[in-house]
């Protein structure tokens, strides 16, 4: 179809504004003529044609350049004029190309070329097109009462598609016609289309183009998408046969015409498959008779057999079979021989289909005679004559035997005896090829092929192949009796016609007998007997055949039988049957039929909106007609299956006039669905009523939407241009009104490939407002676009989507936006803008663009490029704070350092909104700094103020003469403050600064203690122009005060500063100011250094001040004094507990002077850097002052602290100057507070802010466009953000309840006249952080409930009646879900909720079920509940009381299986946020409230101003009065959780009698184990410390030896067997001495035995003993820990750790083992000193194992360690009694949280009573030990070397004389040695 008619752009302005004149009608509707051109294409293929061609549309070939031709058109007619023909003005014609304007014509003829095809000139693609369009207007059609069409040209590429029609599926048989087609989209007289296929017929072929057919039905396409096409092109098609198999190729080509070649490959199939064949030896003809029979039967429901048998059993045959289709096809088997018969073939076949009984046959030849018999059948006999004929071809058929016979006798042939005979045979799906060969007329040889049909009978006999006849019925004839039979056979050659006899018999209606028997031949045809036939019930052409019509006279009504018999001589016949209907009846229907599908369910398919016409064909054959009765009913239906109900038709009042053939249903008539019409007639006649019907279903579709935007697929529009987007005219076609339920939505893009997945790709947008693909006003039906919406220069691709229930449509328009006008930028020098750039300092510029308008910002990019306009490759984000991308530039210092000098030229290239772009170019020369050199100090060490260092240098070059030295001494004390963008902090005192590379003897302030007194010297060369090279030295100077006492130190330092002949003094009368800063210095730093308080005349304070004021004197003229200042104060200001109030405002005075001079020197022309590097010691001092101020909250230094402020405000506005819209944030970072500084412009504030996320405190300011009106959109605005981490005015109330960070902001902005003046943002949110998280949150227990599938937890709390709205947070890292219950009071069991809430990890808390008012609260975060003060007031008890209880149930699905106080806590927590409006007024509430991003961690607080005025918001900053800055905090208060002790210690007795159970029973078991205890303590008192002497001591030894056994404590150790031991010394080895004492046992299990044992002589180190046990007793086996052997004399010791068992049984099953001694530097196995560690502590540290020990050591006894254990039980059941109260039990909580609570209350108990036991015992250990006996010392004087003493005979006396001179010296522990003989011997 053409595209709608475009009406002319230069009539549009006249339409849309003449309307009709007032008072009269409107003007009546133009009328439309055709297009007053004719237009042709100039192409050498000359014209060419596509389907849709009309009189305004037009095609041509796109193969080259596109050149049209236009001439006059027909309908344009001249004119005459006074007998003249005059020819009227040419036309004005407008040529689009793709909706583009090309150019304008106004002649009559001539010829336009509209640009290139494709590149190249090569042939078009399919795809490729191109539209013109011509819109004309002529005089002869007048504006607006004419409008001429538009002239439509497509210019396309050819476009054929080939494929192959018949047949639809393989294979391609041999001889089977195959029906190739093909479709073209253009055509012309001069093309031709040759076919070719070698091996095909035929072979060759030429077809014009012009002679194409018409379009086949879409099942006869092997594709549906094949018809599509195919439905707009030329359709051509040809048959081709194929003879043989093989692989054919069928091409099609064009000559004279576009180069275009397609093929097709076909592969052909035989039509016969070669199953087998069977051979014969040579067989008498006379004497041997061949007899052959086969039979085909089925085996299964799938298998075939086949059996070929010879029945005379001769074995003289051969048979083989298709190796090719064998196995695939079918499948062979060898048979057994049986009597009288062979068989030559077994086969099984596989069939798929339906099989329709058996087939057999037999074959019999003898005396040169064939007979042939097929199932049972009468047999055909044929006799072949060898001797006539020499070859002989002979076709059988089932039903007529032999019909077709050849015969060739050549005479001229010699007669040799040889010749062949050929007979076929078909039965059903196989075929037999049977061959006869005679030899010498005697002999014969007999061969039989088989062969299988493929895809049923495709081998048809010769009858149903050749002769063809059709038979009619003419049906009752109009005379009522004759009926006429009619056929039909091709037109014979007359050679051929007296061949052909006709036999016609009619028989009664059961056959019963005979009613006519007619015999014709072919002279007997009629010419006209196609009249008796209707014509298009013939399927050929009646003039190709003739016809025979014979009469057939009626007797009565009803069916007829007539036999047809045709016969061809005598080699060829058929019979055909047919039924003859004869009626009487007069009148009947002989065709009621409405048009439709022919399909089973007939459906014609429709929209709503168009109209539809129902054809009914009525054919009526009647004599005596009366009347007839027609009428149309429609039913509505579910589906074509479904039965209406016939007595409830539907009457749409649209339709009407029903009683017509013709049914016509207007548009809108129907509704959706599914309808059947119904056709009835009724018919009445003289001789009754005949009635016909006839049905068809219609189906009303929904049609699709019809989406159009106007003005076309493409316009063109200017950047400040107003224009729409208008899709108004989209429509649904099944709607009267047809914008109806119609949403429009529309999309833009810059990339038309984003459609494909509706989204929207990286700078694919088209505004800046846009999100995603949808436009940012996406809604209705027109857009409005205002001027400078869209960037110009740029292409957009707008998409409007109209949508209506479930059918959507689009319509796309690109829009290209011409550019703006070309802006005019200016670059202009903010700092080190002298033509010679200085690398040391930053380097800043500024570009503007002069003529750009605020409402869209301008894109800039910089470049920069070497003195030859090379472009340089430079790092932007490292090397600048702007980036490449800014309006503003800002090179960092240092960037342009260790290069040459090199000019640089930065290139600005700003891109406006409007697509224009300019570039300024900015020249710069870099001067190189100083060549570096060599510096050296010397010397190396030295101690302040007694050592001399010179610093010298050497080797420093530039040609800017002369250069200047300075020589810093930095310290790390002045870099407690930093500045984020100072390149490097070289802050220190300045030691020399002047020409001479050598500096004078001076001294050097001390180094940094904590880096070994190590001093950082900076030597900085300047040359003539102010860039300098850097050399770092260190150097260690030690602290004079090491070596010295304070006082003297002190007092030296006091005579160098104080009195008139100080060398203070002298420099300040001599105006030496440098110096003078640099002894106030070098006394600071070790003041500083010096932490003890000497007496001296004056304190350390009083020295600081005096310093102070003297620092005071130097003046601030230049920047070497103010770096003096700067360094002495920051230095003196140090240790902030030495700064009195005195010192303190005498810092702040000097400190504001200082920031006063350095703002005017940054005013005239000090860089950023060296600005910010005095700002870093200004700050640092600014810190110590505020700290020291601060030190005592109850005595604020409240003045200072101001001053303090007004000196930030000042040092904040000196670092602003040094930045620029669009850098990053600079942070002024002092030791507890820093301040942010941020500068940018108007449009971006409100952006760069809330771009910041991980910012501990955080300030979001909102601009909004309209406020501040005095600032332009690009005006600079200075944000200032302070963050105290203490509260800096704790003078002022809320002291106490500030918990969070102190935090303030100013802002400022620059007018155009650079005014600043103070603004305060729209909105101002503030997120400030708390200080107490540790104490913010609590842990809460969860656990599982008993009787549900859930997961509880809960706590209570008090309110008040003036408590504010608290906040509950969920603190886990669970990701689940709670819900909270609201109860009041401790009682949770038998009360309802009073409220409940539902809080998710990613979803805000909801209220459900509350009885209360609606709550809503600020915070809206996930996990966090609020209680408003309306809840909390309505659940007020009415007692008046007031305080009262809140208690909270958690309750989530099952998380855990136990109690546990891990996973969750909770906090409870109110806050408010208070704002000061400057240092002078106080925190007030309530003009700031709190904000939904509140948590536990931090407060989220809103600030709106409420501006009445344009000028509210904003006031110009007068110079006395800086202090509006707007402070922030907030106010927490962390709900407590109160214990009720009076309520748990003073429960009644009688409501807990359990408790007082517990107690009689604790106190009753204590009683008996009291009892138990003392027996104990006796027996312990007896085996405790005893040393038991050996009964088989010699007593004439000399030695004694103590030797200690201690057995084991694992089950089992002790033994009952005598042990037996051995020491081996190195001057010997002691007797085998028994281990044993008759009356007391030994090694017990955990026990410890002493024995005395004695030798003859010292055995000096003993280095091993033996010990092994005789095995008897009870219980021998013994485990032995370890043995000690001291020698009583000389004090020495030897230890043996043993661990192993002396068993049988055990271990290695050894009773005696040999020990060796352990080295005393040589350490425990970790596991033995593991387990014998734990094992004393057991016995003797722990309380209350301990009382169950074998025995108890030291005095520390049973019932003491019992008595602990009780004072220590009863303290915890006090402490749990102090926790947990009784009715809380019951009520705070669910009886399913009793027991975790439990657990928690008894760890805390746990806490408090183990510092308590540990006091208990300790005092009874140690109030226990025995004073010494000092008497005995006095008594016993000490004696040297008593057991050297040769007067002593024997060991006892030895050992006597040992005791008394032990007694006198020491106290020893009380020892028993036990003699044999039972007395005591008591050593004390």
């Amino acid at each position: 179809m053409p595209p709608p008619l475009l009406l002319p752009s230069l009539l549009l302005p006249l339409l849309g504004c003449c309307g009709p004149p007032a008072g009269r009608a409107a003007a009546a509707p133009p009328r439309f003529q055709l297009p007053p051109l004719l237009v042709t294409c100039s192409d050498p293929h000359g014209r060419v044609y596509r389907r849709q061609d009309n009189a305004v549309w037009a095609s041509c070939l796109w193969d080259g350049p596109i050149e049209l031709r236009y001439t006059r058109a027909p309908g344009a007619v001249s004119r005459a004029q006074d007998g003249e023909t005059h020819l009227p003005p040419p036309p004005r014609c407008r040529w689009y190309r793709d909706s583009t304007w090309v150019q304008d014509t106004s002649r009559w003829s001539g010829r336009a070329v509209l640009g290139p095809g494709l590149a190249g000139g090569g042939p078009a693609p399919p795809w490729a097109s191109s539209h013109i369009t011509v819109q004309c207007a002529s005089a002869s059609c007048a504006v607006p009462t004419c409008l001429h069409r538009n002239l439509s040209i497509e210019v396309s590429g050819q476009d054929v598609r080939l494929f192959l029609l018949w047949p639809p599926e393989p294979p391609i048989l041999e001889w089977q016609p195959v029906q190739l087609g093909w479709c073209a989209r253009l055509k012309s007289s001069r093309w031709r289309y040759r076919f070719s296929s070698r091996g095909g017929s035929p072979a060759a072929l030429l077809i014009p183009s012009n002679q194409h057919h018409k379009l086949l039905p879409p099942a006869a396409y092997p594709r549906a998408e094949l018809h599509q096409v195919c439905a707009s092109y030329y359709s051509y098609r040809l048959t081709v046969h194929y003879t043989r198999r093989g692989l054919y190729i069928a091409s099609i080509s064009m000559e004279q015409g576009p180069q275009i070649s397609l093929s097709l490959t076909l592969r052909v199939e035989p039509a016969l498959l070669h199953v087998l064949s069977a051979h014969s030896k040579l067989f008498s003809l006379p004497y041997q008779p061949l007899s052959l029979s086969w039979s085909l039967q089925p085996l299964g429901p799938r298998t075939l057999a086949y059996r070929l048998l010879d029945m005379q059993g001769t074995e003289r045959w051969s048979a083989s079979y298709n190796p090719y289709a064998l196995r695939s096809n079918f499948c062979a088997d060898s048979m057994p021989r049986q009597a009288n018969e062979m068989a030559l073939a077994s086969i099984y076949f596989h069939v798929d289909g339906e099989w329709f009984g058996d087939l057999a046959g037999e074959l019999s030849f003898s005396n040169a005679t064939l007979g042939l018999t097929v199932n049972s059948e009468t047999p055909t006999y044929l006799t072949l004559n060898a001797q006539k004929t020499k070859t002989g071809t002979y076709i059988f058929s089932r039903n007529h035997g032999l019909y077709y016979t050849t015969q060739a006798n050549n005479a001229s042939a010699p007669d040799d005896g040889f010749n062949t005979h050929y007979i076929f045979f078909q039965q059903q799906s196989l075929s037999f090829l049977l061959t006869i060969e005679f030899v010498k007329l005697q002999w014969y040889k007999f061969n039989m092929h088989l062969y299988l049909n493929r895809k049923g009978a495709l081998f048809r006999s010769l009858v149903d192949r050749d002769i063809e006849v059709h038979i009619f019925n003419s049906g009752p004839s109009f005379l009522r009796s004759l009926i006429y039979i009619v056929w039909f056979i091709p037109v014979q050659h007359p050679m051929l016609q007296c061949e052909w006899t006709f036999n016609l018999q009619l028989f009664g209606s059961r056959k019963e007998y005979l009613i006519q028997n007619n015999t014709y031949t072919y002279d007997d045809h009629v010419r006209n007997a196609a009249h008796f036939v209707r014509r298009s019930v013939l399927p050929f052409n009646p003039a190709l055949y003739t016809g025979f019509v014979a009469k057939v006279n009626c007797t009565r009504s009803g069916l007829t039988p007539a036999v047809l018999k045709v016969t061809v001589n005598t080699y060829a016949s058929k019979v055909m049957e047919s039924l003859v209907s004869c009626q009487k009846k007069p009148c009947f229907i002989e065709r009621l039929r409405i048009q439709k599908p022919d399909l089973v369910y007939p459906i014609i398919r429709t929209k709503k909106g168009l109209q539809l016409i129902l054809y009914a064909k009525l054919q009526v054959n009647c004599t005596d007609l009366v009347r007839t009765d027609a009428i149309w009913k429609i039913y509505g239906v579910q589906n074509v299956t479904t039965i209406p109900d016939w007595t409830k038709p539907l009457n749409p009042p649209l339709i009407w006039r029903r009683q017509m053939l013709i049914l016509q249903i207007p548009s809108f008539s129907l509704d959706y669905g599914l309808y059947l019409f119904n056709f009835s007639v009724k018919i009445t006649a003289s001789e009754g009523v005949v009635e016909g019907s006839d049905t068809v279903f219609v189906q009303i579709e929904k049609s699709d939407l019809v989406a159009v935007i106007a003005g076309g697929t493409f316009r063109t529009v200017g950047f400040s241009d107003h224009w729409t987007l208008d899709g108004s005219t989209s429509s649904d076609p099944d709607s009267v009104d047809r914008l109806e339920g119609l949403t429009f939505m529309w999309y833009c893009t810059k990339r038309v490939s984003d459609y494909a997945n509706m989204t929207v790709s990286t700078n694919g947008t088209c505004h800046p407002n846009q999100v995603d693909l949808k436009w940012i006003k996406f809604s209705g039906p027109t857009q409005t676009v205002l001027p400078e919406t869209l960037q110009g220069n740029t292409v957009y691709h707008f998409r409007l989507v109209i949508q209506k229930d479930n059918r959507k449509s689009y319509a796309d328009q690109t829009i290209s936006v011409r550019p703006g006008s070309p802006p005019v930028l200016n670059v202009t020098c903010i700092e080190n803008c002298g033509k010679i750039v200085i690398p040391t300092d930053r380097f800043t510029l500024s570009g503007k663009c002069l003529n750009c308008r605020m409402t869209s910002r301008p894109v800039y990019h910089w470049s920069l490029f070497s003195g030859s306009f090379t472009e340089v490759k430079f790092d932007w984000a490292s090397k600048t704070s702007t980036g490449k991308s800014s309006a503003y530039l800002s090179i960092h210092a240092l960037t342009f350092m260790n290069i040459a000098d090199q000019s640089y030229t930065l290139l600005l290239k700003i891109t406006t909104w409007g697509g224009r772009s300019s570039t300024y170019r900015y020249s710069f020369y870099v001067n190189s700094a100083p060549r570096i050199g060599k510096c050296t100090v010397n010397p190396t060490r030295g101690v302040a103020f007694l050592t001399k260092f010179i610093v010298q240098c050497s080797g420093f070059s530039d040609k800017n003469l002369p250069l200047t030295y300075k020589v810093i001494a930095a310290s790390d004390l002045l870099k407690s403050s930093r500045i984020t963008s100072l390149e490097e902090n070289t802050l220190g005192t300045i030691v020399y600064f002047g020409y001479q590379p050598k500096t004078p003897p001076s001294f050097l302030p001390i180094g940094v203690p904590s880096k070994k007194y190590t001093l950082t010297i900076y030597v900085q060369v300047y040359d003539s122009l102010g860039a300098f090279s850097q050399v770092t030295l260190h150097t260690t100077v030690q602290d004079p005060a090491k070596s010295r006492p304070p006082d003297i130190m002190l007092n030296e330092l006091l005579a160098l500063t104080s009195g008139s002949s100080a060398p203070m003094t002298s420099l300040l009368q001599i105006g030496d100011y440098l110096n003078v800063g640099y002894l106030v210095y070098m006394v600071a730093s070790i003041l500083n250094d010096i932490k003890t308080a000497p007496t001296i005349q004056v304190s350390k304070a009083e020295f600081r001040e005096s310093l102070l004021n003297q620092s005071l004197s130097i003046p601030t003229t230049n920047i070497i004094e103010v770096n003096q200042v700067v360094a002495c104060i920051s230095e003196l200001t140090q240790e902030v507990t030495e700064v009195n109030r005195a010192s303190q405002q005498l810092a702040i005075q000097k400190l504001k002077e200082v920031s006063e001079a350095l703002k005017r020197f940054r005013d005239k022309s000090l860089g950023s850097e060296q600005t910010e590097l005095l700002s870093t010691g200004i700050l640092t001092g600014l810190s110590n002052v505020l700290k020291a101020s601060l030190l005592d909250l109850s005595n604020v230094n409240v003045h200072a602290v101001k001053q303090t402020f007004s000196v930030m405000e000042t040092l904040a506005e000196i670092v602003l100057q040094g930045k620029v819209p669009g850098e990053n944030e600079t942070v002024m970072e002092a030791k507890s507070w820093n301040i942010n500084l941020n500068k940018d412009e108007k449009w971006d504030v409100t952006n760069t802010f809330s771009a910041k996320k991980d910012c501990k405190n955080c300030f979001y300011p909102t601009l909004k466009q309209g406020d501040h009106s005095e600032l332009p959109i690009d005006a600079v605005i200075s944000t200032v953000f302070y963050e105290f981490e203490e509260n800096p005015f704790p003078w002022l109330a809320y002291r106490s309840d500030i918990v969070t960070t102190v935090t303030g902001f100013k802002m400022t902005g620059t007018k155009v006249n650079g005014d600043i003046i103070g603004i305060m943002p729209a909105v101002a949110e503030v997120i400030i952080a708390r200080k107490d998280k540790k104490s913010a949150a609590f842990k809460l227990t969860i656990g599982p409930d008993k009787t549900l599938p859930k997961t509880t937890g809960g706590f209570s709390f008090e309110v008040n009646r003036n408590s504010k709205d608290i906040f509950i947070q969920i603190l886990t890292k669970l990701k689940v879900s709670f819900r909270l219950f609201i109860y009041l009071g401790v009682n949770v069991t038998h009360t309802s909720p009073i409220a409940s809430f539902f809080a998710s990890h990613n979803e805000p808390a909801v209220a459900s079920g509350n009885k209360s008012n609606n709550i809503d609260c600020a915070i809206k975060a996930p996990y966090v509940i609020c209680l408003p003060q309306s809840l909390l007031r309505a659940t007020a008890p009415g007692s008046g009381t007031d305080k009262w209880n809140i208690s909270i149930i958690l309750q989530s699905q099952s998380i855990v299986r136990s109690r546990n106080n891990r996973l969750v806590s909770i906090s409870l927590f109110n806050a408010v946020c208070l704002d000061l409006d400057g240092v002078q007024s106080q925190w007030k509430e309530g003009t700031c409230v709190l904000g939904p991003l509140t948590s536990w961690q931090r407060v989220h607080c809103i600030c709106k101003v409420k501006q009445h005025t344009k000028g509210t918001a904003s006031r110009t900053i007068p110079s006395s009065s800086k202090f509006d800055i707007k402070f922030l905090a907030s106010k927490v208060f962390v709900v407590p959780n109160p214990v009720d002790l009076e309520k748990s210690l003073l429960a009644k007795i009688h409501k807990n009698m359990v408790t007082l159970l517990t107690v009689l029973f604790i106190f009753l078991v204590y009683f008996l184990l009291a009892l138990w205890a003392l027996r104990k303590d006796r027996t312990d008192k007896v085996s405790r410390d005893k040393v038991i002497v050996l009964q088989d001591n010699d007593p004439f030894d000399k030695v004694c030896y103590l030797v200690t056994l201690y057995t084991g404590s694992r089950l089992g150790a002790g033994t009952t067997a005598d042990v037996f031991l051995q020491l081996i010394g190195q001057n010997g080895t002691s007797d085998v001495h028994h281990l044993r004492h008759l009356n007391y046992p030994s090694f017990i299990r955990g026990g410890i035995d002493t024995f005395l044992l004695t030798t003859k002589n010292d055995l000096g180190d003993i280095y091993s003993l033996r010990v092994w046990h005789n095995n008897g007793g009870s219980s021998p086996d013994w485990f032995l820990s370890r043995v000690k052997v001291e020698n009583m004399y000389t004090k020495e010791f030897w230890l043996f750790i043993c661990r192993k068992w002396l068993a049988l049984d055990k271990d290695d099953r050894i009773l005696e083992r040999t020990f060796v001694v352990t080295h005393p530097r040589v350490p425990l196995a970790k596991m033995d000193y593991f387990l014998i560690n734990i094992a004393n502590d057991l016995v003797d540290s722990h309380i209350w194992l301990s009382v169950f020990a074998q025995v108890v050591t030291g005095s520390f006894n049973r019932l003491q360690r019992l008595s602990c254990c009780l004072a220590v039980l009863l303290c915890t059941l006090l402490i749990n009694i102090m926790f947990f109260n009784a009715d809380k039990n019951k009520e705070v909580v669910s009886i399913h949280l009793r027991y975790l609570i439990s657990i928690i209350i008894g760890i805390e108990s746990a806490l408090v009573t183990i510092p308590v036991q540990m006091i208990i015992t300790a005092l009874f250990k140690y109030s226990q030990k025995e004073p010494s006996p000092h008497g005995a010392a006095q008594n016993h004087p000490k004696e040297s070397s008593p057991f050297m003493s040769g007067n002593l005979r024997n060991w006892k006396e030895r050992l006597q004389k040992w005791y008394l001179t032990e007694a006198s010296t020491q106290s020893l522990l009380r020892t028993l040695l036990l003699h044999p003989t039972g007395c005591w011997v008591v050593f004390s």
